[in-house]
């Protein structure tokens, strides 16, 4: 997958709550044995804040806490979610809620057949 963001051929998108969220992530203890430091993060943080979209929708999710992915999505017109949330793969309201705004949901799964 890095080779198709390399190639232009997949594009990863970010807004300000998943940026927050990963950050959080980042930060955790167990994390550690990484070497991930405060100023790493800042820095992807500060190298990432131009692109990022702030966009508030309130898309039909089982999850409220999936919300700013699907802000993200729509925010950048993003052709698929790919995830392996349950949540957003066995919601089939959301699902078509998604379709009808052009988003597919795919797993990493699908995405590598799809980039192959």
């Amino acid at each position: 997958m890095l080779q198709a963001v390399r190639d232009r051929r997949l594009e990863i998108v970010v807004s300000w709550k998943l940026a927050e969220e990963i950050a959080q992530v980042l930060r955790r203890p167990w994390l550690g044995r990484y070497g991930v430091t405060e100023r790493d993060i800042r820095s992807a943080l500060e190298l990432l804040a131009p692109q990022l979209p702030s966009v508030e929708v309130d898309p039909p999710i089982r999850d409220p806490s999936d919300a700013p992915v699907v802000s993200t999505a729509l925010a950048a017109a993003a052709e698929a979610i790919v995830t392996g949330d349950k949540d957003f793969l066995a919601d089939d309201t959301l699902l078509a809620w998604l379709r009808e705004r052009g988003i597919a949901v795919w797993t990493a799964a699908e995405l590598v057949r799809r980039l192959a």
